[in-house]
């Protein structure tokens, strides 16, 4: 019987190890502009942004989509749920001086997004920025360049949680030793 009690020990040590790691070395997550301000294309970085605006809809579906998001005046893009990004806009208007921290991981751009973008950014630009005092409003045509410029080689792809699986294990490990322990204390105590 005391060999059920090691065990259980033993299985919560590791519950417990893992989840120290999982806190400190897997969910540890970098903000975002440190890789599009230095033009990395590195995929599947943890990251994070605390967004302060969204400024609408590149493209999308039914479910997700691709997203322009301000943080600190930084744009950038970020890919997901459709819902959950109405919650943050609703969020953000009706609390204009809070942030909301959304997390992911880094996915290179594809080109079907840099096409749209160009266009998302220049409608942007062209109803939010027009010149007073002149005859009629310029264009803000936008070139590759530009785009790369303006949102780096990388999008937030906030639906990807690499490390859910991780977490699984370490829920299931942690019922498992819980149960050995109960089990132990339940026939030495008599308990039922």
């Amino acid at each position: 019987m005391k060999k059920v009690l090691i065990i259980g020990i033993t299985i919560l040590t590791i519950c417990i190890g893992l989840t120290v790691y999982y806190e400190v070395k897997v969910n540890d997550r970098i903000d975002i502009y440190k890789i599009t301000n230095t033009g990395l294309k590195e995929e599947n970085i943890n990251v994070y942004l605390n967004a302060t605006f969204i400024a609408g809809e590149i493209v999308g579906d039914m479910q997700n989509g691709f997203y322009v998001m301000f943080s600190d005046g930084v744009q950038f893009i970020v890919y997901m749920n459709n819902k959950k990004a109405r919650e943050i806009n609703d969020y953000l208007l009706s609390n204009p001086n809070e942030v909301y921290r959304v997390e992911g991981v880094t996915k290179e751009i594809p080109n079907s997004i840099e096409d749209n973008g160009k266009k998302f950014v220049k409608a942007w630009l062209d109803n939010n920025h027009s010149h007073e005092n002149t005859e009629q409003n310029h264009s803000h045509d936008i070139t590759s360049d530009d785009f790369y410029h303006y949102f780096g080689y990388v999008y937030l792809d906030s639906t990807v949680n690499s490390y859910c699986f991780l977490k699984s294990i370490i829920y299931i490990i942690g019922i498992i030793g819980t149960l050995c322990i109960f089990s132990f204390l339940i026939k030495k105590y008599h308990i039922l």
